[in-house]
């Protein structure tokens, strides 16, 4: 029975977890390898056609007049005034990369100049990680996630260069000089400050029904509680009452499961994996496991009863009774899976007043477990 009782306090016990996450950052690399061919290097210029469905390249999305488009994307613009030199439309409307209307009919569809003012937005790899093949260099970003589009934030400072992280980013100069030799000088630059690539929107595209994991690590600062506590067995000093003629002073073992109210602040530090899930027709999910260890400091209320403090013929416990404050700090580690949480705790209450010091487990080492649902989480 009383071991059912135990188990309905740890299914009430509820962990308030309002976190608060600081300098959280994911890492981000050259590309997504939906593949799973355990490759970590391709040539972007020369994907195939598998390829290109399944590795997926940081990319960027630039507009471009007619002569720096791709010859592909130069067909698009050719074909549309085809349609209206072979008289198949009357006239269509083009733009240019300053959002500027053109009318093109029979007037000006042989005009090249006009030609060149048309612009058309195309996707571009981003120029993050050089011309680099491999995927072996990390950079530390932000990450948002809407429709097919994971939209990446690089942050922007410089970076250290452990773990193979930062080989920054390649830059080559062309100095020609009075005799019109040219000198090429390629440097590396780790500071993504002086990059206006820290500044244009960067994106991974994830295929329908596939999902992209990335790394993180973060600063968390939450207010918990932690309702159910186990101290651990505490010589007890009681009155053995057997014979009602000759009671006895003993000692005995003495344990305790508390399910005080009491609140603290925990902060640690946090890391874990997010699973970012394309769903063309049903919505996108995201699902994130972390870990996280940290210390807290915090109070509680505590109430002198019979099996908390010493009981002896020159103490009765009625001289005993009463409720004081304590001050909580320890130590914990807390798994959640997207607004569920389970923590576990140790820590030492030390008791506030002159009352405390009836208190057997004033000082003395506990173990909490707190399960909590974060209800605001969004």
């Amino acid at each position: 029975m009383r071991n059912l009782y135990l188990l309905f306090l740890l299914g009430l016990s509820c962990t308030c977890f309002g976190q608060e996450t600081l300098y959280k950052n994911y890492k981000v690399t050259n590309f997504i390898d939906f593949l799973n061919d355990k490759t970590n290097q391709y040539d972007f210029d020369n994907l195939t056609d598998k390829q290109k469905a399944k590795v997926k390249f940081l990319m960027k999305e630039k507009c471009s007049s007619y002569d720096d488009l791709s010859a592909e994307n130069k067909k698009k613009i050719d074909d549309k005034f085809k349609l209206v030199a072979d008289g198949i439309v009357p006239s269509i409307e083009l733009k240019d990369c300053a959002g500027n209307v053109y009318i093109i009919d029979k007037t000006n569809f042989n005009n090249l100049d006009t030609k060149k003012l048309i612009g058309m937005k195309e996707k571009l790899r981003a120029g993050t990680f050089g011309i680099s093949i491999k995927n072996d260099i990390i950079y530390k970003a932000g990450l948002l996630f809407e429709d097919d589009k994971l939209y990446v934030n690089l942050w922007p400072f410089k970076e250290g260069t452990t773990d193979q992280a930062q080989e920054g980013i390649k830059k080559t100069i062309v100095r020609i000089d009075d005799d019109d030799k040219k000198e090429t000088i390629t440097s590396e630059d780790n500071d993504l400050n002086k990059s206006k690539e820290t500044r244009e929107i960067l994106f991974y595209e994830i295929p329908d029904d596939h999902t992209a994991k990335f790394k993180f690590t973060e600063v968390t600062l939450t207010a918990i509680t932690i309702p159910l506590k186990y101290r651990f067995r505490n010589d007890r000093d009681a009155i053995d009452t057997s014979d009602e003629n000759n009671p006895m002073e003993i000692s005995i073992k003495s344990e305790e499961f508390s399910t005080s109210v009491n609140l603290a602040f925990f902060g640690g530090w946090t890391w874990g994996k997010t699973q970012f899930t394309h769903r063309k027709k049903i919505g996108n999910r995201t699902f994130t496991s972390k870990n996280t260890i940290g210390a807290f400091i915090g109070s509680s209320a505590v109430e002198l009863k019979s099996t908390n403090t010493d009981i002896t013929l020159d103490q009765p416990q009625g001289d005993r009774e009463g409720t004081f404050g304590t001050i909580s700090f320890g130590v914990g580690y807390v798994k959640s899976w997207n607004k569920i949480s389970v923590g576990l705790f140790g820590g030492i209450d030390k008791g506030v007043g002159r009352v405390a010091e009836s208190w057997i487990y004033d000082g003395k080492p506990w173990l909490g477990i707190g399960v909590g649902y974060d209800l605001f989480k969004l």
